[in-house]
């Protein structure tokens, strides 16, 4: 199948990570891909899904195909991928034909880089095409103080280094969660944000009724941190994770 085209302009060439159940795109390569923002504008179209993922505040969803694609355009692409060359991934399962003849660079733990040749190669040969894809979420990283935090006061804290405040976000489609799949993507994206990135820690928010996202944190390693410094929102809980520590639980892991 063709390489998709990247947006101009965008730092990032096209590039995908492989764990043993996922493939990963960046969110500039998946935005083009029609069966992805089906399931993009499925799940938040979902009330259940927003709810658990984003409180009161962000209801259900109903998006054209062409104003989900702006969405991830102009909150992702734009704020996240052309500013920090980083960003979302849409989530993809892994089929057996995805695994023959791959040369993709080891990163450590079950996690594979594929680019440059390897990647266009794949692409070409593989017989299952990127719409063909059976999609069932995205996971993310991003600089949280140039996107999802409230503006600081003069009476605030200063914040560490943007690498110390890289905020990870995640969403499954209803249908596969209890799976440990988000768990899965979560992990992938943030040991491909230490290791090619230089991300040094790791932060993120949950809903305090959203009990479910607070153990998949837990289980990643996330502890909650006291009060709520960096989005300033009672209702949420606001975790860290450091990316040693990260290292470390996944070494222990296998």
């Amino acid at each position: 199948m063709a390489t998709p085209t990247l947006p101009s302009p965008l730092s990032s060439s096209p590039f995908a990570l492989l764990t043993s159940k996922l493939i990963l795109f960046p969110s500039f390569l998946a935005c083009n891909t029609h069966s992805y923002r089906s399931l993009y504008r499925a799940v938040h179209a979902n009330a259940a899904f927003c709810a658990m993922g984003f409180g009161d505040g962000w209801p259900a969803q109903t998006w054209t195909d062409e104003e989900a694609r702006e969405w991830m355009m102009t909150h992702d692409v734009i704020k996240s991928w052309e500013k920090r060359n980083m960003g979302d991934f849409a989530m993809g399962l892994r089929t057996d034909e995805d695994k023959k003849e791959t040369s993709e660079r080891f990163l450590g733990h079950d996690l594979r880089l594929l680019e440059g040749h390897e990647y266009a190669r794949c692409m070409e040969n593989w017989e299952r095409g990127i719409e063909e894809i059976e999609w069932i979420g995205y996971a993310g990283i991003r600089d949280a103080a140039t996107t999802s935090m409230p503006d600081r006061t003069d009476s605030d804290k200063s914040l560490p280094h943007w690498l110390e405040m890289v905020e990870l976000r995640y969403g499954v489609a209803p249908d596969y969660w209890g799976k440990g799949l988000a768990r899965i993507g979560a992990e992938a994206v943030m040991l491909w944000g230490m290791k090619e990135r230089g991300v040094k820690r790791y932060i993120a928010e949950t809903e305090k009724e959203n009990f479910r996202s607070g153990r998949v944190l837990e289980k990643m390693g996330f502890k909650g941190l006291e009060g709520n410094e960096y989005w300033k929102d009672e209702g949420e809980n606001e975790w860290g994770l450091s990316a040693a520590a990260l290292v470390k639980r996944l070494s222990m892991t296998g």
